[in-house]
């Protein structure tokens, strides 16, 4: 094989890592605006079974549901752009890639605060987390039952898993990006053709 063959077989990796990671993104994306609309319309599935759970199936949170479920959808849409394997794409660059690190610095820092603050709370660690919240506090009731300690734990880890496949997917966009030939490029590579 020669160098532009392995060059080219390298790209096309890079350039499937970046469609995969984009899908898998968008669709991360979709099923969180899905469970914001689910919990907008009343429904409970994932927030628990405690006090907290219920109270927060009022007036104020759907609202607020509704405008992650846009946000959501809006994700959606910056990582379908990210998995675009020409390179190119509708919104201006600069603004893919803020929303693109936003979105992956916020989701990451959401989860990675709520898991820690979970362990440091489970294990006795720091009685009241890095929140300064008691379990009664967080989860409205001092004793709270295990598949509300689940659920909000499963709700951390989801945004976890948004940071990470938002930043693989921006990731692969940026590589993208800086490893597509160019003319300067193209032009130092030997020619190919006899005459």
């Amino acid at each position: 094989m020669n160098e532009t063959t392995l060059r080219d077989a390298a790209d096309h990796r890079r350039t499937m890592m970046t469609v995969t990671a984009g899908t898998a993104t968008a669709l991360w994306a979709l099923v969180f605006a899905g469970f914001h609309v689910h919990w907008a319309v009343g429904g409970d599935l994932g927030l628990g079974d405690g006090k907290a759970a219920t109270d927060s199936l009022t007036g104020a949170f759907l609202v607020y549901d509704l405008v992650v479920a846009a946000m959501c959808l809006a994700g959606a849409g910056v990582a379908l752009e990210l998995r675009r394997a020409d390179g190119r794409s509708v919104v201006p660059r600069w603004v893919l890639l803020t929303a693109a690190w936003a979105a992956t610095l916020l989701l990451l820092a959401r989860g990675g605060i709520g898991v820690a603050d979970d362990v440091l709370r489970s294990t006795g660690a720091l009685t009241n987390g890095l929140s300064g919240m008691t379990t009664a506090q967080v989860y409205g009731e001092a004793d709270p039952s295990a598949y509300t300690l689940w659920s909000m734990r499963a709700v951390d880890a989801y945004f976890v898993i948004g940071g990470v496949l938002f930043g693989t997917a921006l990731r692969g966009r940026l590589r993208q990006r800086t490893t597509a030939p160019t003319l300067r490029t193209r032009a130092a590579r030997p020619s190919t053709h006899t005459a």
